[in-house]
């Protein structure tokens, strides 16, 4: 009988510009890399900097400009990401199915370009826009912990001392940084589910993708002062584990946006509840993956552009905020005109030089991972 209806869902077919699109299953369409993913974490990457363009200017508290009952741009493509990377380590888990390997992987996916990032907060760019004076700058305990806070994952809300200081968002010197320590909880949380056979199945998924959105409304409602570790920890875990139920149950998943149609109203008629998150994030879950494995009348998937993504997430903050120091872009508009190409130059280097180079190792950082172990292990 399950084969029966799969094989009707693959016969169905609908008209998409005057062509004939199969409806299949998300699992039937990811194959292979050509899809419409690196375009699409382009576009989240470029959402979160538009909503920056006027956080800049304007500092923290005026809340967003672009949003929907509260729902910004910027916040919807966090989620994005979130859905994006879930299903994605899924994948990866299975498929490497090596704890060393998927360690090699994650580190030199994220570290080497955040790693500049941080020497370069502290060397190049500290210095010449603090409003401290150079001395205390270079003796401040601030100044370097900095590094080790964005290399640890931890409090990133400051940047070294003094930087931006009369700038209306004092003292940010990346404000995206702190959605990294919930992605990398997330991939350490994904490997114990996997290595530890808890989670391989869509089942188990579905069940974790539950208990952490029930955990996210109750503390929500009952706890709202509840410290951020622990709201965000579910709130982004919930999104991450979407992405890793779509993945475990991709080959009984139609691709079609037909979801989204159903919980767009809900989310909107929910307004800026909690609970209207939820509905969010499947609508979004549906249109994404839709729009990255189907046909959509041959329109083309872009799958070996370059992926500037992580470079244009990290990086758009300080060029906006150094752009407004000196004087060069003070209004959206303006921030808008000059970010964008330059942050976008800066993602291109960053992705050329940094990114693409440390991947192209982790076979072999892998490789001596899994043989630092196996010593460790003759050792004890």
């Amino acid at each position: 009988m399950r084969e029966g209806l799969d094989r009707l869902v693959g016969m169905c077919i609908c008209r998409l510009g005057g062509e004939a699109i199969n409806w299949t299953t998300i699992g039937h369409a990811f194959t292979g890399r050509d899809n419409r993913l690196t375009l699409i974490r382009l576009f989240l990457a470029t959402a979160v900097m538009i909503e920056h363009i006027f956080v800049v200017p304007r500092g923290l508290a005026g809340g967003p400009v672009v949003a929907i009952h509260g729902w910004s741009i910027g916040y919807v493509a966090v989620s994005g990401f979130f859905i994006l990377s879930g299903f994605l380590i899924a994948g990866s888990l299975e498929h490497r199915a090596n704890l060393a390997s998927y360690a090699a992987s994650r580190a030199l996916r994220i570290l080497p370009a955040l790693l500049v990032l941080a020497i370069s907060s502290v060397l190049f760019i500290g210095p010449f826009v603090t409003t401290a004076s150079i001395p205390d700058y270079w003796t401040g305990s601030q100044t370097w912990l900095y590094p080790v806070n964005v290399m640890l994952f931890l409090d990133t809300e400051q940047g070294p001392l003094g930087v931006f200081g009369n700038n209306p968002a004092p003292g940010e010197f990346s404000a995206t940084l702190w959605t990294l320590r919930y992605e990398v909880l997330a991939y350490i949380g994904a490997a114990i589910l996997f290595f530890s056979g808890i989670a391989r199945g869509w089942r188990v998924h579905l069940a974790l993708l539950i208990a952490a959105t029930a955990g996210y409304l109750v503390i929500g409602a009952y706890w709202p002062g509840s410290p951020a570790i622990i709201t965000l920890t579910l709130r982004l875990g919930a999104a991450f584990l979407l992405g890793m139920l779509i993945y475990s149950a991709r080959n009984k998943i139609p691709l079609l946006p037909v979801v989204a149609l159903f919980a767009l109203p809900v989310w909107y008629f929910f307004g800026p509840s909690p609970l209207a998150e939820t509905f969010l994030n499947l609508a979004l879950a549906s249109i994404l993956f839709w729009l990255a494995f189907a046909k959509l009348g041959g329109l083309p998937t872009f799958s070996q552009m370059p992926d500037w993504s992580y470079g244009i997430y990290i990086w758009h903050y300080p060029v906006m905020q150094t752009l407004w120091y000196f004087d060069l872009a003070r209004s959206p508009l303006g921030i808008l005109l000059i970010s964008v190409p330059v942050t976008f130059l800066v993602s291109a280097l960053s992705w050329s030089l940094i990114e693409k180079p440390a991947l192209s190792h982790k076979a072999s950082v892998g490789n001596w991972l899994r043989r630092l172990v196996a010593r460790d292990r003759q050792g004890l």
